[in-house]
């Protein structure tokens, strides 16, 4: 990352120029970039409160809250389906969110609908109470089975479905997993649509693409997902006192055994563990747990700097070594803890003083209710190297920091997330939230959805932006992608919150906000919008997506 004045020395805002040689990007699609992801041929989050567009056919339909606004079938006496699109449609992918809510009897179901030709004719992905999940064609009302699966069903749970049809060729998935697949002619072409038999359910985020597979990415395949989740394997339990089985969390970590195929759980007693920790790439399915639940009792932290020597002489540990932890595994998942970089800014005169508390190099990442505390380059999303897409998701957490305190080219969903601004003593530039470097091919880099935007104490008014774009090394490809939707700004936030970096501006990046709200959240011509039509392409789920279908948001 680039360096900035130490806190002894000027905090003035880095130099910035309008960037030179940025023609053939500056024509990018505001949106996505061309070539990146598939054509939405169509979506509905139900945000606008209604459900035009669909027709329905037996059963009680209407737009309710349910976390979110989703389409709810509430009847259970009969079958019930809603439709959309045009029988036009040929080859494509259907994706949604959908959650049972009552069965009425056993072998009962809920389901989307692909090429659907009419309301009694069309193939479907049904979830089925019995604990199966079935890929099906309905000719006239009569229904034949094409493919089917085990797979744990239970009312009032979240689940992520995909239904692909390409040419004879048909697929589907449950939450990226449990796949199906068959070959058939009845369909050419047709609709999409959900429904139900003899159950209520409630369904949000319904997109298609005109892709064969799930969401739209460019990022190489992620680690191969079975049918399940991994069994249950090993608790490891660490504590300072000697408790536990281990006395640090890397001991924890290095008894867990390479290439291991069941998760494995680090329940972490409370105490403050000073320790540069990581977990390999060969250690996937890993889990660490604040035994307490208060994610301040349980704390991860080391001190180095960017301009901290190593202590062989070879040099100082850059910008990523200074990392107090690494995630390289996948599939690992953090609740209810602290990782942070404790390293003292005012104690030193680095001409370097980033300090990472997290990077994260792997693929389908969960953090709950953790805190990442640190001051400059606090949290790095990242992958491990610009042709791989890796996805993590922060869910109720908190990040603090002053300068570009998330970064990187990863893609990180920040849900329902705290996001403080520290003072660093300025009136005028307190910081940047992001310094994103997103890999052009990449339409998802960073979201901030249903977040708090807050300010320490004395961090003055119009004084933090929310971001500006990283170029590594000056990369032209790394096109910054960041978008702040549903959320509430504070005023720290500048009128103009976005600003050019090392050359580069911010008006190439791709930035915008949605519908946000607070005493720092007004629309000027310095703010891009994101457009109604685009906001279902850009949720939460859409950025997890991936090509497995990976869906951890709840």
């Amino acid at each position: 990352m680039t360096t900035v004045p130490s806190r002894r020395a000027s905090r003035a805002r880095l130099l910035s120029a309008a960037a030179a040689g940025l023609l053939a990007v500056a024509a990018l699609s505001v949106v996505g970039v061309g070539g990146a992801s598939a054509a939405t041929l169509f979506s509905d989050d139900f945000q606008d409160g209604n459900s035009s567009g669909w027709t329905t056919s037996g059963g009680t339909w209407s737009v309710v809250a349910d976390g979110s606004t989703v389409l709810r079938q509430s009847g259970t006496s009969s079958d019930a389906r809603a439709r959309a699109g045009s029988v036009s449609w040929t080859n494509y992918t259907v994706t949604a969110r959908v959650k049972p809510i009552a069965f009425n009897g056993s072998n009962r179901f809920v389901a989307v609908l692909a090429r659907a030709q009419s309301d009694t004719s069309y193939y479907y992905l049904a979830l089925r109470s019995n604990n199966t999940v079935e890929l099906k064609k309905l000719v006239g009302g009569s229904a034949t089975t094409l493919a089917s699966a085990s797979v744990p069903v239970s009312a009032g749970t979240w689940y992520a479905l995909s239904l692909s049809v390409s040419g004879t060729s048909i697929s589907g998935s449950v939450n990226g997993g449990t796949p199906l697949a068959a070959t058939d002619t009845q369909f050419t072409s047709g609709g999409t649509g959900v429904a139900t038999f003899y159950g209520s359910a409630s369904f949000d985020d319904v997109a298609v693409s005109d892709t064969a597979g799930p969401a739209p990415t460019t990022s190489a395949p992620p680690p191969p997902t079975t049918s399940a989740p991994p069994p249950t394997g090993p608790n490891i339990v660490v504590a300072k006192d000697g408790s536990g089985q281990y006395s640090t969390v890397q001991a924890a970590v290095n008894a867990v055994p390479a290439g291991n195929t069941q998760r494995y759980t680090v329940t972490i007693k409370a105490g403050t563990y000073r320790e540069m920790v990581t977990v390999p790439s060969n250690k996937p399915y890993v889990t660490f747990v604040g035994a307490t639940g208060n994610a301040a009792d349980v704390v991860i932290t080391y001190d180095n700097a960017s301009g901290t020597p190593k202590p062989d002489g070879s040099g100082t540990y850059g910008t990523t070594g200074s990392s107090s932890v690494f995630i390289d595994g996948h599939d690992f998942i953090a609740r209810n803890l602290t990782f942070s970089n404790s390293f003292d800014e005012a104690a030193h005169d680095y001409s370097a003083e980033q300090a990472v508390a997290v990077t994260t190099r792997a693929d389908r990442l969960v953090f709950d209710n953790v805190r990442f505390l640190g001051n400059q380059d606090t949290l790095q999303p990242s992958s491990p190297n610009t042709a791989t897409v890796n996805r993590a998701y922060y869910r109720n957490c908190y990040v603090e920091g002053d300068v570009d305190f998330i970064f990187g080219r990863g893609t990180a969903v920040f849900d329902r997330c705290e996001i403080r601004s520290l003072n660093r003593g300025s009136s005028s530039n307190n910081g940047y939230l992001t310094a994103a470097s997103t890999t052009n091919t990449n339409p998802y880099g960073f979201l901030f959805t249903q977040c708090r935007l807050t300010a320490a104490s004395g961090v003055a008014a119009q004084s933090v932006h929310l971001g500006r774009p990283w170029h590594p090394g000056g990369d032209v490809n790394a096109i910054a992608q960041v978008l702040y939707r549903d959320s509430t700004i504070g005023a720290h936030i500048k009128g103009s919150p976005w600003t050019d970096m090392s050359g580069f501006s911010w008006r190439d990046a791709r930035f915008f906000e949605y519908r946000n709200t607070g005493a720092g959240a007004t629309v000027t011509a310095d703010r891009p919008q994101l457009p109604d039509a685009q906001a279902p392409t850009y949720t939460a789920q859409r950025y997890l997506a991936g090509s497995d279908g990976w869906n951890p948001v709840y």
